[in-house]
């Protein structure tokens, strides 16, 4: 009859059961992980011409600690956060965010956050049309004439800014056609200008009206490179978050809920579930009795034996007790009297069991020694015995105890 489940045991069976059901639904629904960028937007993944890649590469080469942000903008720094002796490790006016040709549009919460942001102090890159979400009203216009091919826009200020890149190339079909006293106009044609730096607050806002010249083509095009470093300002001190989060590159589920104490707890749960499906097999588990082994063993008798000749370090005992044996029975094989001397043994055995070969007296000898020797080694008393165990088997002791 089979024993029925206590109900305790079966819930926790129960629970374990829909915990496991839920675990693979929830990796069946979880989308797949993420593949690259198709081309068409300058994402840091792609090495497309149309790309960012080597741009993001680069920065990182020349010291900038650059990374790239797939959080959404509530995450970035807000407070400054300081480490020991009072030295800020991260805040807003150490950080510089590249939103390059953002693709989806950010909320209205989301623009109220990247404003607060760059008020506190916060740099911000942004290229393209989806600028607004940081550019005043009206700041941006669409250009009268669709741009099929790139040009060139030469500097109009004398500024830092502009040191080493006296022209750029773009593809803009945008213009920023505000004018106030917070930005400065650096690039730009009759349409309006093309690359504009404007304070807000604490922080500043770099916007390009096309992102051509950070692209993996870009890059080698007139003086592209000296205004994407110059946009970016010194490495010193700088963190640079290269915005893939308006690209479409979002924390999915396992990434946020590896931010949470979710895993930890489901180790700890996971832990909880073993010890309880470890104890009920134990109770619910056949059960066969444990073998006994024979107090009467012949082994065991050996091993008590030995190991109390080895406690009393009685190597000489030992040697007496399997020398007296072999003299019992040698001497009934060939018929002496148990006084018999070793010369008289010796004398016995060539005489009577035809044994000429030499060395068997010598063995006598070292055993009759030995026996009276206390300081007798064990490694010495078994090579003895060893010896005479060897004659007994050439002279046939064993068998002839059997016999009788």
């Amino acid at each position: 009859m089979q024993p029925r489940l206590a109900p305790g045991d079966r819930k926790l069976l129960i629970i374990a059961g829909l915990l496991i059901a839920t675990i693979s639904t929830v990796a069946l629904l979880v989308s797949p992980p993420r593949s690259m960028p198709s081309p068409g937007f300058p994402s840091t993944y792609s090495s497309d011409s149309g790309g960012a890649k080597a741009a993001y590469l680069l920065l990182g080469e020349m010291g900038y600690r650059v990374e790239r942000w797939a959080r959404p903008p509530q995450e970035l720094p807000e407070a400054s956060a300081t480490g020991e002796n009072n030295e800020i490790v991260e805040s807003p006016a150490r950080t510089m965010l590249v939103l390059a040709d953002p693709i989806i549009p950010a909320s209205a919460e989301e623009k109220s956050i990247l404003l607060r942001f760059v008020h506190q102090g916060g740099q911000v890159l942004v290229t393209g049309a989806q600028g607004n979400m940081l550019a005043p009203q009206s700041a941006l216009t669409n250009s009268r004439h669709f741009a099929m091919e790139e040009k060139t826009y030469a500097a109009e200020l004398p500024a830092p800014f502009t040191r080493g890149a006296p022209e750029i190339s773009m593809k803009a079909n945008t213009r920023w056609s505000a004018r106030s006293g917070y930005d400065m106009r650096y690039y730009g044609d009759q349409e309006g200008a093309t690359v504009v730096v404007f304070q807000m607050g604490k922080g500043r806002v770099v916007w390009w009206a096309d992102s051509g010249p950070l692209t993996n083509y870009g890059l080698s095009e007139a003086s592209n490179l000296t205004l994407f470093l110059n946009s970016i300002g010194e490495p010193a001190g700088r963190h640079i978050l290269w915005d893939e989060y308006y690209h479409g590159e979002r924390m999915g589920f396992w990434s946020y809920l590896g931010r949470t104490p979710i895993p930890w707890s489901m180790f700890q749960l996971g832990l909880v579930m073993t010890a309880a499906l470890f104890t009920f097999g134990r109770r619910n588990g056949p059960l066969r009795p444990l073998g006994k082994e024979s107090r009467l063993s012949p082994l065991e008798f050996v091993e008590t034996l030995g190991d109390l000749y080895q406690r009393k370090g009685g190597a000489s005992e030992a040697l007496g007790v399997a020398y007296q044996r072999f003299r019992y029975l040698l001497l009934r094989r060939i018929g002496l009297q148990p006084a018999a001397s070793p010369q008289e043994i010796q004398r016995a055995v060539r005489e009577r069991l035809g044994w000429t070969t030499p060395g068997f007296s010598e063995a006598l000898q070292r055993c009759e020694l030995g026996v009276k020797d206390s300081s007798m080694t064990g490694q010495r008393s078994l090579q003895l015995i060893q010896e005479l165990h060897d004659y007994s088997r050439r002279f046939g002791l064993g068998k002839a105890e059997a016999g009788n």
